[in-house]
């Protein structure tokens, strides 16, 4: 079955390895996926894949100090100001309620 996920990303101290998040990501969705934001010392990304969350690792990549927060997306959310990943968000996800806050 296809989920839709969120993953959050704490990098307090960015590393070269960090780049190869994105490559993950593109393996496990198919490269069915999208930058949900990019602030200081923490990136998101909105992504689609058959895999559970407990599946998913990142590991490989990520350094002693860095987190992960992966959260399976269902019908009903709220987004603000997330731009393009609001487009995202509206084509994979079921047309049950969507909140958009202003």
């Amino acid at each position: 079955m296809l989920r839709t996920y969120l993953s959050v990303f704490l990098l307090p101290k960015p590393q070269q390895e960090h780049k190869e998040i994105i490559n993950v990501i593109k393996a496990i969705s198919r490269g069915d996926y999208k930058s949900a934001f990019v602030g200081s010392g923490a990136i998101g990304y909105l992504f689609t894949s058959e895999m559970l969350p407990w599946q998913i690792s990142f590991s490989e990549v990520l350094m002693n100090d860095d987190s992960v927060l992966i959260v399976e997306l269902g019908e009903k959310f709220v987004q603000c100001n997330l731009g393009a990943a609001e487009g995202w968000l509206k084509s994979h996800l079921p047309q049950g309620e969507k909140g958009v806050r202003s």
